[in-house]
């Protein structure tokens, strides 16, 4: 019975590593681990190429540990092949999980072999447990730093794919937006969206100016609660920036592909979401956007803003608004000694703007307003007078003007001079 010293174990091992290197034992030793890793973890056997990684990793990480543990070395540098597996785990989208049980599972083989081969070893007692306590200490510490390696390998290639793909569908949307000719499926495809049914689209943003970490994550949040109030079937988000996400929500099959869609869910504080009408195919997706984007304008510029603006709502004052001196001036033509900033006149423009609303019915503008018919009457006529005119003279361009004051408040008013 050989009984080496303590101060010949690394020989000994040294001596032992030609035997376990040889390509039969070691195929032999990778078919047993990666077999049991197989009947562990079904991913694998139900991926023959990833089988193949795990095999090449098994095969390169024993070869490194063997030859650690022959030199009597600490230190063990994972080989590439354990690297390339853990990017083979995240490029199939599966779950950290799968990766920790293959390792663990192959620790629980490696342990196994080293207990069978030092037990097979023509040597005493004592000097099996020092190989036992030498080869275990050489693995567990393999396990930890080739842990550490893979782990942070698997997040490094899952945030670079995420980063891609969602690089990809930031490129096509904006592409879609500037008139970009791709055909319906391709497109479908690379945004991962039915580009061929009925659509919302949604912007939603935060004027808080707060530096916040998780901003991006309440937007993304808050449009994804957006799209489920809409019965939506599917979502796309995209950054618009480090304050504003935007958003389409894929409308159930059989919705109309031109309608107002209403939100009723309220946004958290802080934020704010501007609502397109839905849309069917490319050019509804394109429309809807960007009637979600004039909302969300006109919205920034009204004094008093609802959290939730429908473009539905604020059609007529995005048409106009696109000459800002222009709708200014036609306010003060239109609404003559109306447009004045007082409170008077604030409630004399409410009470004609109601009273037009109601289709010039004084009944019903006095129950609109909860005022008596004969107040209603004292007011209209006073701001008769003010127009200088009957409110059915030029009415389209009073009521728009009437739209734009209740939009944008004193700002779109005419400069009072004393």
């Amino acid at each position: 019975m050989h009984n080496p010293a303590d101060g010949t174990l690394t020989e000994l091992m040294a001596g032992l590593a030609p035997h376990y290197l040889q390509p039969a034992i070691i195929e032999h030793f990778v078919a047993l681990v990666d077999d049991e890793i197989a009947a562990q973890t079904p991913e694998v056997a139900a991926d023959a190429e990833l089988r193949r990684d795990v095999d090449a990793s098994t095969r390169a990480q024993l070869q490194v540990i063997i030859a650690a543990v022959a030199r009597g070395s600490d230190q063990i540098t994972p080989p590439p092949e354990a690297a390339a597996l853990a990017r083979t785990v995240a490029r199939r989208g599966l779950d950290l999980r799968v990766l920790l049980r293959i390792y663990g599972t192959a620790r629980q083989s490696v342990l196994h072999f080293v207990d069978e081969a030092v037990g097979e070893l023509d040597v005493d007692a004592e000097t099996k447990r020092l190989l036992l306590v030498r080869v275990w200490s050489t693995a567990v510490r393999w396990l930890e730093f080739t842990t550490d390696l893979v782990v942070s390998t698997y997040a490094q290639e899952r945030e670079e794919r995420a980063r891609g793909v969602q690089a990809r569908r930031e490129e096509t949307v904006r592409a879609l937006l500037t008139g970009a000719a791709i055909p319906v499926d391709e497109a479908s495809r690379l945004l991962d969206h039915p580009l061929r049914g009925p659509h919302t689209a949604l912007v939603v943003w935060t004027g808080d100016t707060e530096p916040a970490a998780d901003v991006p994550t309440r937007l993304d949040r808050f449009a994804r609660a957006c799209a489920d109030d809409l019965g939506a079937r599917q979502m796309l988000t995209v950054s618009a920036g480090a304050r504003e996400v935007w958003a389409w929500a894929a409308a159930p099959t059989g919705a109309p592909g031109h309608a107002a869609a209403h939100l009723t869910v309220s946004p958290p504080t802080g934020l704010r979401v501007a609502v397109g009408t839905t849309g069917r195919g490319p050019a509804g997706f394109v429309r809807s956007h960007r009637e979600a984007v004039a909302a969300r304008r006109i919205a920034t510029d009204m004094p008093a803003a609802p959290a939730v603006v429908h473009h539905d709502d604020v059609e007529v004052a995005c048409l106009v608004s696109g000459d800002r001196d222009a709708l200014r001036a036609l306010v003060a033509r239109e609404l003559a000694g109306l447009a004045a900033a007082d409170p008077t006149a604030a409630r004399l423009r409410e009470t004609v703007r109601t009273h037009l609303a109601c289709g010039g019915r004084t009944g019903a503008t006095a129950a609109a307003l909860g005022l008596h018919k004969n107040t209603v009457r004292y007011r209209l006529e006073q701001a008769r007078d003010l127009l200088g005119r009957d409110l059915g003279t030029r009415r389209l361009k009073l009521e728009i003007a009437l739209l734009a004051v209740d939009t944008y408040g004193a700002a779109i008013l005419p400069e009072q001079r004393a």
